[in-house]
């Protein structure tokens, strides 16, 4: 389990570090704080050998564009967004580094670096070189390489790829359907985007627990919001097909309620959808990392402290560490409801409040946290 994580060079933070982590953490702070950073930052740091969390990190940011080849255009990420500054010049780099339980043997990092395209790292397992079927990859005279390595600098167990840019300074898709994966994590980890989980994704995370235990824990956790919920199954191959056409649909499933016909899921609104994929999400997370940015996104006030119950008391059962990020108050509220029926000295929940001026996150218990809803103390 992740203990404190120091991040450097990453986005908006210079140097900043989050102490004192617990089993459940929800992560405030004012906007542009870089309380989604942090999420996008553990994702990269626990997939070892994987270039997909920052594919999907910069995409999602919209820290992409597309160049015009001769015959078809290629999207690219913007490499430079990464990190501090925004710059991409040789020597620039950045480092994501964890403690966890084990001591020594819970430390992980992560380093990405600008070098020389000429400068081979022996770290690097992959060398990957631009495809020169590609107009888009060609080097311009101020070419770099990003050297990406995982492991532990102290003891040199490194692994990672070199790759260069391209003449835009980015990173394309031709480059990344050449990248292998690495197969080597053992750690489960998932990122729960603020607009919830695609279509696809929970369609195929359902079939997972049809028939197993945690098909009863789905529907149980939608049950905190429509009680009279029965069942819930896919609606079909053909129809499962066209749900997923577009960005932001809610569909391939049927819900069943008491003395009602087959209503689909999307009819139900977006509180469905959302406690849907978070339960979801709990449900092929065991013995992993859950991470989770705007956790209360389309939930009433009145159900949130069923949300925190069964996120709580999941992620203590299944051995999942848990971290969201809100804005809202009601959502803090609600969390310090369900701290005060299972406080402890050694704290399972915390909250860790980021703010712009300072390197350390303010860190809250249980206690604390119960205080502070106690007295009307602004935590966020």
């Amino acid at each position: 389990m992740i203990r404190s994580l120091t991040i450097e060079n990453y986005r908006g933070f210079r140097k900043f570090e989050l102490h004192d982590l617990g089993r459940v953490n929800l992560i405030v702070g004012t906007n542009n704080a870089g309380k989604t950073s942090v999420l996008e930052a553990i994702h990269i740091l626990e997939s070892p050998g994987e270039i997909m969390p920052i594919w999907a990190t910069q995409t999602r940011r919209g820290e992409d564009f597309q160049v015009s080849e001769a015959v078809r255009s290629v999207r690219h990420i913007d490499v430079c967004r990464l990190f501090h500054g925004h710059e991409i010049t040789v020597g620039n780099q950045m480092q994501i580094l964890k403690s966890g339980d084990r001591g020594d043997r819970g430390r992980k990092e992560f380093h990405a670096s600008i070098i020389e395209p000429k400068i081979a790292s022996k770290y690097a397992q992959v060398e990957i070189e631009p495809d020169d079927m590609s107009v888009d990859t060609e080097l311009g005279p101020n070419a770099a390489s990003l050297l990406l390595l995982w492991g532990n600098a102290a003891t040199e167990d490194l692994i990672g790829f070199q790759i260069d840019l391209t003449r835009h300074g980015g990173l394309s898709a031709n480059e990344l359907r050449r990248i292998p994966t690495s197969g080597i994590s053992d750690l489960l980890i998932r990122y729960v985007s603020a607009g919830s989980l695609s279509a696809d994704t929970v369609i195929n995370f359902f079939e997972d627990v049809v028939l197993t235990p945690f098909e009863d824990f789905v529907i149980e956790a939608l049950r905190i919001i429509e009680p009279s919920i029965e069942r819930i199954a896919p609606s079909g191959t053909e129809r499962r097909k066209s749900s997923s056409n577009s960005m932001g649909e809610k569909g391939g499933l049927f819900v069943k309620c008491k003395g009602m016909d087959r209503i689909p899921i999307g009819s139900m609104g977006d509180g469905i959808w959302r406690i849907l994929g978070l339960a979801l999400s709990l449900a092929k997370s065991e013995g992993g990392i859950l991470l989770i940015d705007e956790i209360d996104t389309g939930l009433h006030y009145s159900v949130m402290e069923d949300m925190w119950k069964l996120v709580t008391a999941t992620a203590k059962k299944h051995n999942i560490q848990v971290f969201a990020t809100t804005h809202s108050r009601d959502c803090v509220d609600s969390l310090a409801a369900v701290c005060r029926e299972t406080v402890s000295d050694n704290s399972e929940v915390t909250i860790q409040r980021i703010e712009r001026e300072k390197n350390r996150s303010v860190a809250y218990t249980e206690q604390e946290i119960i205080a502070a809803a106690t007295h009307g103390t602004e935590v966020r």
